[in-house]
């Protein structure tokens, strides 16, 4: 896990994926142009549409006279503040949504800790005997963090390890330093820098082995002169690159309720010779560790309290868009009855249903988008106004599911689906496509229930693909059942999954809402582990003119 920056950034959704656009200038310009520092894709974006400006670390959104407007948080502005959080959208309400992120706590009220370190140079901490400078500067810096911890600038931590590498080399007069975290087990470069205040990348000259032995030590590992230690003389990098002296220091997690553990190292080496320390410089360089240590853990929670929002945030944004997918008013009919229900679990997923009603039949469609969240929610919306569209102009199943493969295909979205369309006319002839969907299943009035198998690929994934409708005809009293497959893929009480015979188990039961609570009962968990989504038409038939 990375330290988080101080650097401002618009976070957004598209069809190309999850996108971060890094707000690095003072003044950032925006809009459809190709000037422009973040150019816009809509239509109805202006060329030349806002800018977003600093000023005393602060940001504000400026809409430039453009032609539709600028929304922050659903709101048209032509000026304003922005905060953590705080959405915008160019040119309309259904425009993407841009979050802008940038903790106000993180900027420390726009001041840096470089900035506020040297504010601090008038401050003298009491001490007593010949205490060296550097030791007075690292007494200043821990005032520094005991303050950043005040303010909860958990975002300014990176200024504030850079101030650290800064004071430690000066300290032990060495030439470089880098701060490593420990992710998945292994020792990850963080930051880098040279004495001279040059930002580095990690090399092969960096001892791994150093490192290793302060953790597995749990206490500060030197070497002042490998040059005269039996053992750095095996060190191949070390001896390859002349490094003569080397601190490797571990942070670690101090909490009274928790179990300490390792949370990375700091790394300092030089080729010359490092000068001697004394008890006092060693003492503060592990009050050193202490702190950062401290802080290091204070972020790394703050960070991980942050990703639950977020994802708590996505959660809500994509159950706003399924709830969307699933309001639909089912159509009166004559000849047919349809019934509708779909219970969606705690990850939202992608499936949706749709029922048109046009002057010759009744189309039906269910799909299942792959993956869970905002995204399979996007494309679940898109794909949902497709469809419904095409079936408005009165095209057929195949070039329907033809357009919808070449649309996933051509643009790229990292997404396919499965569906099933169909249409019933009012004679009891039915028309379906099955791309790689759960099987639809055919009632009989009276009671014998058969899988309709005839399947096409899944739309998505090959974009030569071809599709053929198929045909049955209804009987009044006959019934088809559609489904997704959080529906076949239940766990029941064995822990097995149901599939599609046990759904034949229980399609026999008249409503929806009997099948649902027969599922609720076979199922192991008192909750849906993936959405469930059911399509129930009855055909009743044509109905007979009275005579007179």
């Amino acid at each position: 896990m990375s330290l988080p920056f101080t650097k401002p950034s618009l976070h957004y959704d598209d069809f190309d994926g999850e996108n971060t656009f890094e707000i690095g200038d003072e003044c950032t310009s925006i809009g459809r142009s190709a000037d422009q520092d973040l150019v816009l894709k809509e239509a109805f974006a202006s060329r030349r549409h806002a800018t977003i400006i600093r000023q005393n670390g602060a940001f504000e959104v400026i809409d430039q006279n453009s032609s539709h407007g600028t929304y922050l948080n659903g709101k048209r502005i032509d000026r304003a503040k922005l905060r953590s959080g705080d959405t915008l959208q160019f040119g309309s309400m259904n425009a993407v949504c841009y979050r802008f992120e940038f903790p106000e706590s993180a900027s420390m009220s726009g001041v840096r800790a470089d900035e506020l370190l040297a504010a601090l140079s008038g401050f003298e901490p009491p001490t007593t005997g010949n205490v060296p400078k550097p030791a007075r500067e690292i007494e200043k810096l821990s005032f520094l963090l005991s303050a950043a911890r005040q303010l909860n600038s958990g975002g300014a931590i990176n200024d504030i390890f850079l101030v650290l590498l800064k004071l430690s080399m000066q300290l032990t007069g060495t030439e470089r330093g880098f701060v490593f975290l420990m992710k998945e087990g292994e020792l990850t470069s963080t930051l880098g820098l040279r004495s001279d205040g040059t930002v580095i990348e990690e090399d092969a000259s960096v001892s791994r082995r150093a490192m290793q032995k302060a953790v597995e030590s749990d206490s500060r590992f030197y070497l002042s002169d490998t040059l005269s230690d039996d053992s750095a003389a095996q060190w191949a990098s070390v001896m390859a690159h002349s490094i003569r002296s080397i601190y490797c220091i571990p942070l670690r997690k101090h909490s009274p309720n928790e179990p300490s553990s390792c949370l990375g190292v700091l790394y300092l080496d030089a080729q010359l010779g490092a000068k001697s320390l004394s008890d006092i410089d060693q003492q503060v360089l592990d009050t050193l560790a202490t702190e950062a240590s401290t802080l290091l853990h204070n972020a790394l929670l703050a960070d991980t309290e942050l990703k639950a929002r977020q994802a708590e945030e996505e959660l809500a944004i994509a159950a706003l868009i399924h709830s969307g997918l699933m309001s639909i008013k089912l159509p009166r009919l004559d000849y047919a009855e349809v019934q509708a229900r779909t219970i969606p679990c705690h990850a939202i997923g992608g499936d949706f249903y749709d029922v048109i009603e046009l002057p010759d039949c009744v189309c039906l469609a269910i799909a299942d988008v792959s993956g869970k969240g905002v995204p399979a929610s996007i494309v679940a919306a898109t794909l949902q106004g497709i469809i419904h569209a095409l079936m408005l102009t009165g095209q057929s199943l195949p070039e329907t599911a033809d357009l919808i493969n070449r649309f996933l295909c051509t643009r790229q979205v990292g997404k396919y689906a499965t569906m099933i369309l169909l249409k019933v006319f009012p004679g009891g002839c039915v028309e379906f496509l099955n791309c790689g969907h759960v099987p639809p299943l055919l009632i009989s009035s009276g009671g014998h229930i058969v899988e309709l198998e005839t399947a096409n690929p899944i739309v998505g994934l090959i974009d030569q693909a071809t599709y053929s409708a198929s045909e049955i005809t209804l009987r009044a009293g006959d019934r088809i059942l559609l489904s997704t497959d959080g529906v076949t893929e239940i766990k029941n009480r064995s822990g097995q999954l149901i599939s599609t015979e046990g759904l034949m188990a229980v399609a026999h039961l008249p409503t929806l809402d009997e099948i649902v609570s027969e599922l609720q009962q076979i199922q192991a968990s008192p909750e849906a582990q993936d959405d469930w989504t059911l399509l129930n038409i009855l055909y009743k038939g044509r109905e007979t003119p009275a005579t007179v």
